[in-house]
């Protein structure tokens, strides 16, 4: 008995000391998803300055090979980007605020269009009419559109100076990352113990030439699909085809919901631009078409070895970012998943992290 109550003596402190680990650390995220989701304003412009500093990489080690310093180089890049970024928006906008402008109308139209595909089944249309009777609605009137509330325009100038505020912090930032990289990195190697030192180095390095050639594929693939479906659209004669090919590419970002997205938009703009039922399937029939082989053809011959996650990974990465960074962070999830997987590879005590999100 004497033996029995000695061990439990034994074992109490190292349960204790376990269990407060396991607190600490509980406490530690806990804090960390509560600071992720409150600093999102500041947080988010600094991860993207980030995420072009490693896509703009590439070009400017080239650069620099060719004897321009890193200041003018960078410089370069960032402005290239800046004007690319400008030119897009001024050939897009003009589109983009007529969809915008139509939207209640569309959405009325593309209700009265669906009711008619779907009178074929008695059942759900007699259905449709008893809503209507219910909601007061009549079956081909528009919806009505509410009056603007007073302080529309108040809000939409803040959030364009927010937006301002942001962009100019993103332009600035990703200057600054890649002028002052290689020195940031000596740095680093000069206060860092030299026990750690060899091991965080490589671990920055292999963190940018993973995410690096991760974004740059990703890119590309997003571009060809953008571009594929600019000129299937033309060719079915929908109107703005530039500007949904464009959607399609930036929503492609999205892993999973993106093409679900543009899917629904995409069918949305045929049933309102077209009068036959015929071209509105075409459309959306080519669109699955061309999302089928860029999902199950081109991604895996291209990121198949490129991308260490698994799909589970990447679907709870798209719901957390979602989540604590909206639509900014869903259009990052895939990126900072991996980053946090380079991290935990490196750093012993979150391994097993590493393995479950590795593919």
């Amino acid at each position: 008995m004497t033996e029995l109550q000695e061990a439990g003596r034994r074992t109490r402190p190292a349960l204790s000391r376990v269990t407060g680990r396991w607190m600490i650390a509980a406490l530690l995220l806990i804090a960390t998803v509560a600071s992720l989701r409150v600093g999102s304003a500041f947080l988010i412009p600094i991860v993207i300055a980030g995420m072009l500093s490693l896509l703009l990489a590439p070009p400017l080690r080239w650069l620099m090979r060719r004897g321009i310093g890193p200041p003018i180089a960078a410089a370069i890049l960032v402005l290239m980007l800046v004007g690319a970024t400008f030119g897009g928006v001024a050939l897009l906008v003009r589109p983009a605020t007529e969809w915008i402008s139509r939207a209640p109308a569309t959405i009325a139209e593309v209700d009265r269009k669906v009711r008619r595909l779907m009178r074929p089944l008695g059942r759900l249309q007699e259905t449709a009419k008893k809503v209507d009777e219910v909601t007061g609605n009549g079956a081909g009137a528009p919806a009505p559109t509410a009056a603007a509330p007073a302080g529309i325009f108040q809000r939409l100038s803040m959030g364009t100076a927010g937006f301002l505020g942001a962009s100019l912090t993103v332009v600035f930032l990703s200057y600054f990352l890649l002028a002052m990289g290689k020195r940031f990195e000596a740095k680093l190697e000069e206060l860092l113990p030299e026990r750690v030192r060899r091991q965080a180095i490589d671990g920055l390095r292999e963190m940018e030439t993973q995410m690096s050639g991760y974004l740059w594929q990703t890119t590309l693939i997003n571009i060809g699909v953008g571009m594929v479906t600019w000129g299937v659209l033309a060719l079915l004669g929908m109107p703005s085809p530039l500007f949904w090919g464009v959607v399609c590419a930036v929503l492609n970002y999205i892993p999973y919901l993106g093409g679900v997205v543009s899917f629904v938009l995409l069918a949305m703009a045929a049933l309102v631009s077209f009068d036959t039922t015929q071209r509105p399937l075409m459309v959306m029939g080519a669109f699955l078409v061309i999302n089928t082989i860029e999902a199950n053809l081109v991604v895996p011959m291209l990121l198949g070895k490129r991308l260490p996650l698994n799909p589970v990974a990447i679907f709870l990465g798209l719901l957390f970012w979602g989540w604590i960074w909206g639509i900014t962070g869903a259009i990052l999830a895939v990126p900072l998943t991996v980053m946090i997987k380079v991290v935990a590879d490196r750093v012993k005590p979150m391994r097993p992290l590493g393995v479950m999100l590795d593919n």
